[in-house]
């Protein structure tokens, strides 16, 4: 009965209702991102990254991302301090268009979190796949070598808007993925082929700061040609947005 007074006050009201939980939010309808200090987003790599018209989720524009072969040609967007610096765990949203993924044998990420640890070094923990086109997490440290892994079964959408929802805690050290509000990984969960090209860590998945978002698309490896992906409606917040 709460909930549905709340919700008629939110409709009947002037003012809108705004979701305390939610940090950061973009739907691309502004234009090209980095244009605005309200849009703080840069861009790397040699890719295309451009405002997308025609293959959108919901409004009038997404952000369409062409990658190449290998890091140089990676099409990705990042935002830099965002996220609060005390915060111990973040979910993130957003749709997602993958018109062909990677070929097998090629590594490729699609989100990234990154910043410096509590013992002093920096991390990236990330999103993507490799073999068969199934979903992968990946943990690795610039300076020292590590270049963890750890596979899932689940093979990634091609040639349709899906889903994404990710949970990172840098206080247990846990990260979650959902595609289309289904749970497909889980690191302190699942035990489907794990491990780490380095020991410089003793294979421990310390997590960073949430200090760097990144989105888009890299192939770290050539012979996979170009992938073409859109997203639309990024969300980071405090509480799983569905």
């Amino acid at each position: 009965m709460r909930k549905k007074l709340l919700y008629i006050i939110c409709v009947l009201s002037i003012y809108s209702c705004k979701n305390e939980n939610i940090i950061f939010k973009e739907n691309f309808e502004a234009g090209i991102v980095g244009k605005t200090p309200e849009k703080p987003w840069k861009t790397s790599g040699k890719g295309i990254i451009r405002i997308d018209t025609l293959n959108v989720f919901e409004g009038k524009q997404a952000i369409y991302f062409e990658s190449g072969e290998g890091f140089a040609n990676r099409a990705f967007i990042t935002i830099e301090n965002q996220l609060p610096k005390d915060l111990i765990y973040y979910y993130g949203s957003m749709k997602m268009y993958v018109e062909k993924a990677s070929p097998d044998g090629v590594h490729w990420t699609m989100i990234q979190t990154s910043g410096k640890t509590s013992k002093g070094f920096e991390a990236e923990i990330r999103y993507g796949g490799q073999h068969n086109k199934r979903i992968m997490a990946n943990y690795d440290t610039p300076d020292l070598k590590t270049d963890c892994w750890h596979h899932t079964s689940f093979k990634i959408p091609e040639k349709k808007w899906f889903s994404i929802q990710w949970y990172m805690n840098r206080d247990v050290g846990n990260m979650k993925l959902w595609i289309n509000q289904k749970l497909v990984h889980e690191l302190n969960a699942n035990t489907i082929e794990k491990g780490c090209l380095g020991n410089e860590n003793n294979n421990e998945w310390t997590f960073p700061m949430f200090e760097k978002i990144t989105l888009g698309w890299v192939d770290y490896q050539r012979g996979g040609s170009t992938r073409k992906v859109w997203i639309d409606d990024v969300v980071l917040s405090k509480e799983k947005v569905n």
